[in-house]
C-alpha cells in the first residue's frame, strides 16, 4: 500500500493540470526578458518599446513596441502580441523616455511607476534628447550588446550621479520642491571595434522639470556645478584655460556646499551666502610644465574657482527665470535654520528664487603628480 502511494505522488505532477517539470524549463526558456523601458509620445497617447535580452542561440536583443492612450493599454498591447515568447518585466532596469514626452509632461507616467508591480522606484530614469526612446532600443549596440549595456555602462562610470536621477528621486523632489532634475543622454556613434554606423548613449547634461515637464537643459559645460550643489559629484574632469591660453585639465573629486541664511533687522529673509569647497586634482597641461610650481598650482586653483563659480551663477539665474528651486536649495536651508525658516509662513522653494545670493568657491589642488 505504501509503495502504491508513493507511485501516486511521483507521479502527480505528470497528471495536474500544470504541466510536467520538462514543459515548465521549456515554457522558462521561452520568456523574453525585459531590461530596458522606453517611452515617447505618440498622436494618441504613447509608445511603449521593451528591450529584452537576446534569446538562447540569437546574436542580438530584441525590441517590441506597442502605442497606446496608456502606457498600461500599450503594455497589455505588448504581453497579447507575444503569446509565443512571453514577456517578462520583473527584470527591468532602467527607464529611457523620449524629450517630446517630457516636453508634454511624465506626471501620468511616474504614477504608473509608482503602482505598477514590475517597475522600482530606484530604478534610474533617463532623458534621451534630440531623438526617440524606441530608435535609442532598437539601434544602440551591435552584436550581443544592447541599450540596457550601454547605459549599464554609463551607471558603472557615473557611480551616485545616478541617485540623482532615480523614478523616486524625481517623484520626491517635484512633490517636495515642485522641480527636479534628470539625467540627459544623446545618441553619438560608438567607437568600439572600430565599427561605423554603431550608436551608443553619452550623457549630455541634466533636464529641469518644473511640475512634471521639460522646461530647459543643463548642457554638460555646467553639468559639474548642478553635480557638486545636489551632492552627486563624482570624479570628473574640468577643462579650464590657464592665463597664456593653454588648456588645463583638472578632475573634481570632492566637494561641499554650505548654506548661510540672512536675515534683515525685522527677522525677515533677505538672501543667502553660499559658500563651495572642492578638491581636485591636476591632470594635464598643454606642454610641458613644472606642474608642481607653486605659482602653477595657485593659478590653475584660480582658474578652477572662477569657472565653477560662472556654472553655479548661471544655474542660479535659471533658478530665478522659471522660478524653481530645482537645485533643493530651499530643504538645506530648512535643515540649517529650521526655526526661523517655519516662521516666515511661506514655502521656501517658490520664495528662494527671488532671493539675492552670494556665491564663493574654494578650490584645493591636492597633489600635481609630479615626481620629486
Amino acid at each position: 500500500m505504501k509503495k502504491a502511494l508513493l507511485f501516486l505522488l511521483l507521479l502527480a505532477p505528470l497528471l495536474c493540470g500544470c504541466g510536467s517539470l520538462y514543459a515548465q524549463r521549456r515554457e522558462v526558456e521561452r520568456l523574453r526578458l525585459a531590461e530596458t523601458l522606453g517611452l515617447d509620445a505618440a498622436p494618441a497617447g504613447v509608445l511603449l518599446s521593451l528591450a529584452c535580452a537576446s534569446g538562447p542561440g540569437e546574436e542580438g536583443a530584441a525590441c517590441y513596441s506597442a502605442p497606446g492612450a496608456s502606457v498600461s493599454e500599450a503594455m497589455e498591447r505588448l504581453r497579447s502580441r507575444s503569446p509565443e515568447e512571453p514577456l517578462f518585466c520583473g527584470h527591468l532596469q532602467h527607464i529611457l523616455l523620449g524629450e517630446q514626452l517630457a516636453r508634454e509632461g511624465i506626471g501620468g507616467f511616474l504614477a504608473f511607476v509608482c503602482r505598477s508591480s514590475d517597475l522600482r522606484l530606484d530604478m534610474p530614469v533617463f532623458l534621451l534628447l534630440g531623438d526617440s526612446a524606441g530608435r535609442a532600443m532598437s539601434e544602440v549596440g551591435s552584436g550581443d550588446r544592447g541599450v540596457a549595456d550601454a547605459l549599464n555602462a554609463l551607471g558603472q562610470a557615473e557611480g551616485n550621479e545616478l541617485r540623482l536621477s532615480t523614478a523616486g528621486a524625481i517623484l520626491r523632489d517635484l512633490e517636495r520642491q515642485g522641480s527636479a532634475l534628470v539625467r540627459c543622454l544623446r545618441l553619438t556613434p560608438s567607437s568600439e571595434n572600430g565599427e561605423e554606423g554603431v550608436l551608443t548613449v553619452a550623457p549630455e547634461g541634466y533636464g529641469v522639470l518644473v511640475r512634471d515637464s521639460l522646461q530647459a537643459l543643463i548642457g554638460p559645460e555646467d553639468a559639474p556645478a548642478a553635480a557638486l550643489l545636489t551632492d552627486s559629484l563624482r570624479p570628473c574632469p574640468l577643462l579650464l584655460r590657464d592665463a597664456m591660453g593653454r588648456t588645463v585639465t583638472v578632475e573634481l573629486q570632492e566637494g561641499a556646499l554650505r548654506l548661510e541664511p540672512l536675515w534683515d533687522a525685522d527677522g525677515a529673509l533677505c538672501g543667502l551666502e553660499l559658500s563651495v569647497r572642492v578638491s581636485a586634482a591636476l591632470l594635464e597641461i598643454d606642454g610641458f610644465d613644472r606642474a608642481s610650481a607653486e605659482a602653477v598650482q595657485s593659478a590653475v586653483t584660480a582658474r578652477m574657482e572662477a569657472e565653477l563659480q560662472r556654472q553655479i551663477e548661471a544655474l542660479l539665474r535659471l533658478s530665478r527665470e522659471l522660478g524653481a528651486d530645482f537645485l533643493g536649495l530651499g530643504r538645506r536651508l530648512e535643515q540649517a535654520a529650521p526655526l526661523r525658516c517655519r516662521g516666515l509662513g511661506r514655502e521656501l522653494g517658490a520664495l528662494l528664487p527671488s532671493l539675492p545670493v552670494r556665491v564663493s568657491v574654494r578650490g584645493e589642488l591636492r597633489h600635481a603628480g609630479d615626481l620629486n
